[in-house]
């Protein structure tokens, strides 16, 4: 049992640098030319088209202080499995002031227009979901409740860190809307001493006494020790787990181990264990297939009590979501080799292709084609 290469595989990606995009095009909202940067996950180029990824949309990407700790937040979210993998697009402001600035829900900002037509087009080519999120903070916060507000059927959650522009507004807007989920909306403040996020925190006292029925249906955190610029470093990872508060479990009915790492039932044909897995790969209602590691994980699952059929039956749906990554092949080359040698040779064969490809820039990779080698004799 391959225990071992799966905890590499998983410490293996904390050294990984994620693969940044810049797309520069021209915004017919701005009339001008405008920069965002899309951040693909580790694992997005051994995946197929039938992964189809959540988005978070990153405002404020012109400040480093802010858009640098929340995507480390992110990652490690996703290496504890908290979160799933996504693509973050980071949108840098020219003028943050006058991009932000609420007019009235009648009147198109060209943000706005920028992020759910000209962004949205430029991002059908990453094969994204249509699970996704928009993150901002302060004068961005107010602005991402405003684009959650106006399209409820493009973003399926918001977090506003610390908002404070026409918040009654949007809070009366909020709650005039008896169609839209408002559990979805998330909230932070700050402390209310001077030196906190005092201004922030008395306004938003004020409609919270105000407005009791919205604050009871939406999610909010109350950083009560952390100043204004601070809040969204320390409120996001919650707020995000929170949005995700179903993913990390999502296959923990399946193949139940005691603490031997054994089953504790007989498992069903592999053809039922696998309708299984396809049925819980959910975010919500969105479809969303097992990762990388939970494939693993899985599999081993069924390797360690025996049942070498079923480990096979999930690496080869391994493959399917994603052919491009050469582990699964050495796996299944193990699992075949007692029984098919020749079907065997080709699960080896495609590993070794894969790494020389797909894995060109990883020194790593040269150990294990030698050890291909040895075995091909």
């Amino acid at each position: 049992m391959k225990l071992i290469s799966i905890l590499l595989f998983f410490f293996g990606f904390l050294s990984f640098g994620q693969d940044i995009d810049t797309l520069s095009f021209y915004s017919e909202a701005f009339e001008e030319q405008r920069t965002v940067y899309v951040h693909k996950p580790e694992f997005y180029k051994y995946k197929s088209d039938s992964i189809k990824l959540p988005v978070i949309f990153l405002l404020d990407g012109q400040h480093e202080w802010f858009v640098d700790p929340i995507l480390s937040d992110i990652r490690f979210l996703q290496y504890t499995h908290e979160i799933p993998m996504a693509i973050v697009v980071v949108i840098p402001h020219k003028n943050r002031n006058k991009e932000c600035r609420l007019p009235s829900m009648h009147t198109d900002l060209p943000l706005d227009t920028f992020i759910t037509q000209e962004i949205n087009r430029e991002l059908l080519s990453y094969n994204p979901s249509d699970f996704k999120i928009i993150i901002g903070h302060s004068f961005s916060a107010s602005f991402s409740l405003y684009t959650y507000l106006k399209h409820p059927n493009y973003y399926t959650a918001v977090i506003a860190n610390t908002p404070l522009e026409k918040m009654e507004w949007l809070i009366k807007s909020f709650q005039e809307d008896y169609t839209l989920d408002k559990s979805n909306i998330s909230i932070s403040i700050g402390g209310s001493s001077v030196s906190k996020d005092y201004y922030h925190r008395r306004k938003y006292n004020e409609l919270k006494e105000k407005y009791p029925n919205f604050f009871n249906t939406i999610n909010t955190f109350e950083a009560d020790n952390s100043a204004h610029n601070a809040v969204p470093l320390v409120s996001t990872p919650l707020l995000l787990t929170n949005i995700f508060k179903n993913f990390k479990g999502r296959y923990s009915h399946i193949a139940k181990v005691d603490e031997d790492y054994k089953l504790i039932s007989k498992p069903e044909p592999p053809e039922k264990e696998i309708e299984k897995i396809k049925l819980a790969s959910k975010i919500e209602t969105s479809t969303y297939p097992p990762e990388i590691p939970e494939i693993n994980g899985i599999a081993s699952r069924y390797w360690n009590s025996d049942y070498e059929d079923i480990a096979t039956k999930i690496y080869q749906l391994g493959i399917q979501y994603y052919p491009h990554y050469y582990d699964f092949y050495l796996s299944l080359y193990e699992l075949t080799a007692p029984k098919d040698k020749l079907k065997a040779r080709e699960y080896l064969d495609e590993a070794e292709l894969l790494l020389k490809t797909f894995e060109s820039q990883w020194d790593g990779k040269n150990k294990i084609i030698d050890d291909i080698k040895e075995k091909k004799g």
